[in-house]
This record gives C-alpha cells, structure tokens and sequence, in this order.
C-alpha cells in the first residue's frame, strides 16, 4: 500500500484547495465550528497529521459543495514527482505535445514514463568483476 501519511498530506491539501476555492474563501476556523471540530483539528487535518473519519470528510465535501470522492487522492497523485533530470529533451518535448499543456495530465504522462525506465533493464556488454571466467585450458 501506499505511504498513509502521504496519503492524508495529500487528501489535506485537497481539503485546503476545496475550501479556498469555495465562494467566500471559507476560512479554517468558519469551517471548523461549522463541523463542530476545533479550528487546530481543521489545520491538522489539511497538513495531513490528523486523519479524519468518513463521516467528517462526508460532512466536509458537503460543506465544500463537492463530492468526498474529488477529496480522495488517486494513485497517480500519490506517485512520487517524475525527475525531470531523468527525461531527456526528446521525451519532454514529446510529453509536452501529448498533455496539450494540460499540467495534471503532464504529470501522470512524467511519472508513467519514468516508472517505464526504471522497470526496462538494459542489456550488459561486458561481464562484471563479480562474474567468475571459466579457467583456460
């Protein structure tokens, strides 16, 4: 499984992005009397040290006006950031083409390709000092 704790990190900061994107810019502390929670709850469970219990996060998308599951990370979001250093030019220009500029859909193009070439083993030309060579006769 994944790691718990990046998990409720980024289910935190969708919970933040949610609320500051929400009419007013609904603050922690008006959110948090509204769940009936402590505004430190509220900043706990945005920063991901605080794991909520369904019922809260149904409460929350509902006060938020969206559904729990656009709160809930995927695993796409849970992938570790794709090292540009590791793509070259070539294949970040031809990302770039393919994502049409859309950054979400970049990124998952970033990190599928990086998980690709780690996985492709390349073939080895010389034997390694760790090899034992058959003795001559």
């Amino acid at each position: 499984m994944a790691d718990f704790d990046k998990l409720y990190r980024e289910l935190g900061r969708k919970i933040r992005q949610a609320r500051e994107q929400e009419g007013e810019w609904l603050s922690q502390d008006a959110l948090a009397k509204r769940l009936g929670i402590s505004r430190a709850s509220m900043v706990n469970i945005e920063a991901g040290r605080q794991h909520a219990p369904l019922h809260l996060l149904w409460q929350l998308a509902e006060l938020l006006g969206t559904d729990l599951i656009s709160l809930i990370p995927n695993r796409e979001e849970l992938l570790p950031p794709a090292d540009r250093s590791q793509l070259d030019r070539g294949m970040m220009k031809m990302i770039k083409e393919e994502a049409s500029g859309d950054p979400n859909f970049m990124r998952a193009l970033k990190g599928f390709v990086s998980s690709l070439d780690a996985t492709i083993e390349t073939p080895r030309t010389e034997r390694g000092s760790h090899e034992k060579r058959k003795p001559r006769r």
